[in-house]
This record gives C-alpha cells, sequence and structure tokens, in this order.
C-alpha cells in the first residue's frame, strides 16, 4: 500500500463532498498494507519477565469479552456469543449472548500449567443485565437457521465506563458465525450504552440495514452504505461505523472505531450526566484511513486500515490497528479531544496482513497503565506485549513471526504460562493496583453451556500452586 510524504496543506481528516459527506471507498478485504517495520528500534533481549505468573479470576462469563472497571474498582464483563473458531452458532448451546456480568476480583487461583480451574471460579458472576430485544437484536432459533438472520447484533466485542452518566457503552458488531469457522457480517452495526442509574438499555449509534440490499450482505458489507444518511441533514444516529470493534471514554467524550470502515468517531457524552434519556449525540470523524502520521524523523501520510482498539491516558489517544498492525497515537486536549488538525505518532509495530499467508499478528486490543507503560494483545500467538515508555523515535518491533523475530520479548506468552495447547487472548484492561486483565476463551463445553476465563497478570514471588487434584487437563483444545 502506497506510502508518501505529506505536507501540512495536505492533511484532511475527512474529505467531503458538495453534499456534506462521503461514503468510504468499498475495498473490503486489503491486498496489501504498509510495511513499517523497517523503522523500528532495535529489539532488547536483556528485557525478560521471567518473573511473570497469571491467576484465574472468573471461568463462569462465556467467551467474555470487554473489561472495564469504574470507578470504584468494580469489575465489568460481557458475553460475546460463541466465537466463529467454536465452529459457528448452535443454537441450542447457552452462551448468555449479550448479558452484562460483574465479577469479584478478589477471588481468584494461580493457574497450574497443563489444568483447568478448580472449583468456584465458574460462580464468579453476578448477572448485572440482561439483553433488551428491543435494543439488541437477538436471535431467534424459532424464527429459522442463523444464517437467515440479518439483524443479529452479535458478537459483543468491546466494552468501557463513564464515571459522569454511570454508564457502560457495548459494541455490537453485528453478524452471523457460521458452521465452516467463517463469519457472514451483518449491517445493523451498533454501539449501546447500560444506564446503571436506570438499569436500561438504549443506542447510542445505529446503522440502518434498510440501506444495504441484501445481496450485498453475503460477507463484508461494503462500506459505500456507511454513513446510512447525510449527517448534516439528518438526525442522529448516523451509523458511522462498519464493525464497530472498540471503545474509549476520556473525561465526557467516547471514542469508536469501526474496523471494516477504517474509522474512529468521537461523541460527546455530557448530556447523559443530566439526563439518562438524552438522544444519541451525532459524533465527529476523528479520522478516516489516511492520517498524517510522524515515523521516525519524517512527517508521513499512512493508509491505516482496521481500527480494533483504543486506549488512552488522558494526554494521548492511541488506535491499535489489526489490519496494519500498528499502534499510533494522537494527542488529546484538555476536555479529552483530538483537534481538528492534528496529526498521529506511530509507536509500535506487529505483523502485518500478508494476504498470501493469510495471517497476521491479529493486534486485538491495547491498554495503558498508570506509568504510562502500552500493553498490547495480539491473539495469532496469544501474547501480550509490554511497551514501558512508548516513544516515536524508538519504535517498538513487535514482528514476532518470519525469518527474522523482533529480540524483544512477549510480557505474558498465554501458552506456556497456561499449558494450553490452544491458548487464546482478546480484550485487556489494567485495574486497580495496575495489575492486567484479559479474556482468554475456553472453547470445549459441556451440559449445553459455553465455558470462558478471566485471567489477572501477577509478577514477583509467585505463590504456590494449587493440587491438580481433580482438575482437568488442558489436553482438547476447541
Amino acid at each position: 500500500m502506497a506510502r508518501w510524504r505529506a505536507s501540512w496543506g495536505s492533511l484532511i481528516l475527512l474529505a467531503a463532498c458538495s453534499d456534506g459527506f462521503r461514503p468510504e471507498r468499498a475495498d473490503q478485504r486489503p491486498e496489501s498494507v504498509t510495511a513499517l517495520r523497517e523503522y523500528c528500534a532495535p529489539g532488547d533481549p536483556e528485557q525478560t519477565y521471567d518473573e511473570v505468573w497469571l491467576e484465574r479470576v472468573t471461568t463462569a462469563v462465556p467467551w467474555p469479552r470487554g473489561l472495564a472497571f469504574d470507578e470504584h474498582g468494580e469489575l465489568y464483563a460481557i458475553a460475546r456469543g460463541r466465537h466463529r473458531r467454536a465452529g459457528g452458532l448452535d443454537p441450542d448451546l447457552q452462551d448468555d449472548c449479550g448479558k452484562l456480568f460483574s465479577i469479584d476480583t478478589t477471588i481468584s487461583e494461580v493457574v497450574l500449567p497443563g489444568f483447568g480451574a478448580g472449583p468456584g471460579l465458574d460462580r464468579n458472576r453476578r448477572l448485572l443485565a440482561e439483553p433488551d430485544p428491543e435494543v439488541h437484536n437477538l436471535y431467534d432459533k424459532t424464527q429459522g437457521p442463523p444464517l437467515s438472520d440479518y439483524a443479529m447484533g452479535r458478537p459483543y466485542c468491546s466494552l468501557d465506563y463513564h464515571a459522569g452518566s454511570r454508564s457502560l457503552f457495548v459494541c455490537a458488531f453485528s453478524g452471523v458465525d457460521k458452521a465452516d469457522k467463517t463469519f457472514r457480517k451483518n449491517a445493523t452495526d451498533a454501539v449501546l450504552r447500560y444506564d446503571l442509574r436506570t438499569g436500561q438499555w438504549s443506542e447510542l449509534e445505529r446503522h440502518d440495514a434498510s440501506v444495504v440490499p441484501r445481496d450485498e450482505q453475503d460477507g463484508v458489507v461494503p462500506n459505500q452504505y456507511y454513513p446510512h444518511h447525510d449527517p448534516e441533514t439528518n438526525p442522529a444516529p448516523h451509523g458511522w461505523l462498519n464493525g464497530p470493534d472498540a471503545l474509549c471514554v476520556v473525561g465526557d467524550v467516547l471514542y469508536a472505531a469501526g474496523k471494516d470502515n477504517h474509522i474512529v468517531v468521537a461523541y460527546d457524552l455530557s448530556a447523559f450526566i443530566d439526563d439518562p434519556q438524552a438522544p444519541a449525540p451525532g459524533g465527529r470523524v476523528v479520522f478516516q484511513r489516511d492520517l498524517l502520521t510522524r515515523v521516525g524523523n519524517e512527517l508521513l501520510e499512512l493508509d491505516l486500515q482496521g481500527p480494533s482498539s483504543l486506549a488512552s491516558d488522558g494526554e494521548w489517544l492511541y488506535v491499535g490497528f489489526r489490519t496494519t498492525s500498528v499502534v499510533v497515537r494522537l494527542p488529546l486536549d484538555a476536555r479529552g479531544q483530538v483537534g481538528e488538525r492534528t496529526y498521529g505518532e506511530l509507536v509500535a509495530v506487529f505483523e502485518p496482513w500478508d494476504p498470501e499467508a493469510q495471517r497476521s499478528a491479529n493486534l486485538i486490543d491495547i491498554a495503558l497503565d498508570e506509568q504510562g507503560a502500552l500493553y498490547v494483545a495480539c491473539s495469532r500467538s496469544a501474547r501480550i506485549w509490554r511497551v514501558a515508555d512508548p516513544d516515536p523515535r524508538r519504535i517498538f518491533d513487535g514482528v514476532d513471526h518470519g525469518p527474522s523475530p523482533t529480540a524483544n520479548r512477549p510480557y505474558v506468552d498465554i501458552g506456556p504460562l497456561t499449558g494450553d495447547p490452544y491458548p487464546s487472548v482478546a480484550n485487556i484492561s489494567v485495574g486497580p493496583g495496575g495489575q492486567l486483565y484479559f479474556c482468554s476463551g475456553v472453547y470445549a463445553y459441556g451440559d449445553g453451556q459455553l465455558a470462558g476465563e478471566v485471567l489477572r497478570v501477577g509478577s514477583g514471588e509467585r505463590p504456590e500452586a494449587p493440587s491438580a487434584d481433580g482438575r482437568a487437563e488442558l489436553s482438547t483444545g476447541y
């Protein structure tokens, strides 16, 4: 994909047509992506994390996605709905899809590599909210097979919390997990809000699926249908996001990313502080695909594809891109806003999408701790990387595949630490005390119940490991 020098005069975050908006080009899977590893600093093989170990916190949330903490340290998670790698959507499988749970973080056990959880963790959850059929577009097996459902809102794949309105926000990526372990995208993409004050769900963002012809909903929905109308002349919601996959609250601003149309949008949440019934905000495009970016000592306009993760320390908005496999940050003002005329800074590079090998690092989430360290979760290798001091002058090299893998070591290498032959990682979050939490799927299930787990990273002296008596060996995978 082309990369070129850019001048300040060429900085356009969103080009506009005469009618006030421009649907993004309808590319689906890219043929190639920008290779940026040449700008990375040498790796540091001396930085090891031998003192890291893991604790399981719960195994009670089926395929958990999204981890968010409130101002009191309460941990929340949402049930995604069955994952495609588990073999599609079984209508009879109890997966608790769309349910919100709170988790007691005072309950945990040290992971014994090679073995599953002991008794008790399968009860560590409290149901916070059932999905609302008027908001969630739940699948109903009485209406036919899953592939006949073009409204299904699952998977639910990100979560964040806004203290001002005491609200949790959820991405509804919208689609169907097929039996052949592929995915068919629906056009009912949404960002949902659950208000803890009222106990009610509402829509913050929703795409109007009626604008998309049914014969164009076979795989990825073409991007020319997003937004679904002219946002300059129509009320919200506008349907900005094709494949909403990431959320981040900064002050009273919610940032949301659409992975498939390569967009980041900012929503003003201030109206919800005093009025739980306030209408959905319209949203403002921060950037879409092309972004002027500082890369080492150069200023380049990059074609950044597949934003799938967001994080902030209040000074910077960090964006992780699943297809381009990089992390870029943008400066924030005192209100938590990205300026109209600004540029990004490249801070980390991972294995980009390779169309021939059909693989990438699958950069799935990012998080920051109070010291400013950046954590990056890559599901391809089930590893979490730690960038102690994100610095555009020393771009972090996380490319761990190919003829010359990075000399940097992963912070958490989940396979060896759990002994699971099929390790996985999804959303990550830093909790009180600076400990890193992450979601992991357990694809084996019994009695019609899908399993999943949330783990926590420990460091320093490892507590005594539990006995293996009565524990199942991790040998079957999914």
